[in-house]
């Protein structure tokens, strides 16, 4: 699957006064009908998938998700995804019986610790909002919520959601790491067709200057006198691949470097972002694994002066109808 084709993390060499850190976003699993995942800084996310043998015209128009913060008392948060928009008032039934109302985009504190376990409790979920109804299983959800209870460290606590116990809720939240990143400032630097030409070459891009056409190459200053260059190499039908090169204070022109794993290929000779951008100093890929956005994978990367570092990841391995990404990583920027 697409996803996990970009799922492998390499060593990072985060700015830290400590030990250097390591990128190893969280991964993710399925319980039946629910999957889930939590990131480096111990939040943790359950969401509802359609059936697996359903067609996209049957899949649920409203799909729950449960998410709780880590650290004692760590806040949750029940909310809707989905192809519809729920207009509030929103009901939620658990096998037909009146469970709750959500008045706005999402029920939090104690009224979302008490729904998500009288979910994890029942068969079928029906939510109906604005006239409109969707049912959504709850097959797995009991393990989903156990798996993060468990991550969380607060199986066997009174602060659980599912795997309740005597033991207080103590565990504390892990702590972000940090990237440097350096503001975006100055002036591009400029690249004549002759050199573009080159790079794809050497990129082995299946563009080329004998397309009709091909894209136009991008070029953003990152600071320090260094620029950014996304080149077009590849194209398919939802995916277009941009390998990524960095234009030195010197002129000279070099593969830019990640600290994990970017694009489709993490082998390839050039490193590359999936349907990539680059705005207000972050660097951003999109790597879908079909063109609904229904699975892949979503990393944003900042500069540090030598590398791109992997800021955030989100990512959906299941490709049953849900466009709630689970966040699997994490990092601040400090500019």
């Amino acid at each position: 699957m697409l996803t996990r084709a970009i799922a492998g993390i390499a060593a990072l060499a985060l700015a830290l006064p400590a030990a250097a850190q390591t990128v190893k976003p969280g991964a993710l699993k399925t319980f039946r009908d629910w999957t889930v995942g939590c990131d480096n800084g111990g939040r943790c996310k359950a969401v509802a998938l359609a059936p697996e043998d359903g067609s996209p015209d049957e899949w649920p128009g409203f799909m729950l998700s449960i998410e709780r913060e880590a650290g004692p008392g760590g806040a949750v948060t029940i909310a809707l995804s989905g192809q519809e928009d729920a207009q509030s008032p929103v009901a939620i039934l658990i096998d037909g019986k009146p469970a709750a109302t959500m008045r706005g985009k999402a029920i939090t504190g104690a009224e979302a610790s008490r729904l998500a376990a009288a979910l994890a409790g029942g068969s079928r979920a029906t939510i109906r909002a604005g006239g409109k109804s969707a049912v959504n299983s709850l097959a797995g959800l009991s393990a989903a919520l156990r798996y993060i209870d468990a991550e969380q460290k607060r199986a066997g606590t009174v602060g659980a959601l599912v795997a309740k116990g005597p033991a207080p809720d103590t565990a504390a939240a892990p702590a972000l790491p940090f990237v440097r990143a350096l503001p975006p400032t100055g002036t591009p630097a400029a690249l004549s067709p002759a050199r573009i030409a080159g790079l794809r070459k050497s990129a082995g891009c299946g563009i080329t200057d004998d397309n009709d056409g091909p894209p136009a190459t991008e070029r953003h200053a990152l600071g320090g006198g260094e620029t950014l260059v996304l080149l077009p190499c590849d194209s398919g039908a939802y995916n277009f691949i941009s390998s990524l090169y960095v234009i030195g204070r010197d002129g000279k022109v070099r593969p830019a470097q990640t600290d994990a794993p970017a694009g489709m290929d993490p082998d390839a000779r050039v490193p590359s972002v999936v349907n990539g951008s680059f705005e207000r100093g972050i660097l951003s890929s999109y790597a879908k694994g079909r063109g609904i956005g229904d699975c892949g994978t979503i990393q944003e990367f900042a500069w540090d002066g030598r590398r791109f570092r992997l800021t955030e990841q989100s990512e959906m391995g299941e490709c049953r109808g849900s466009t709630d990404y689970i966040t699997t990583w994490r990092a601040r920027v400090l500019r």
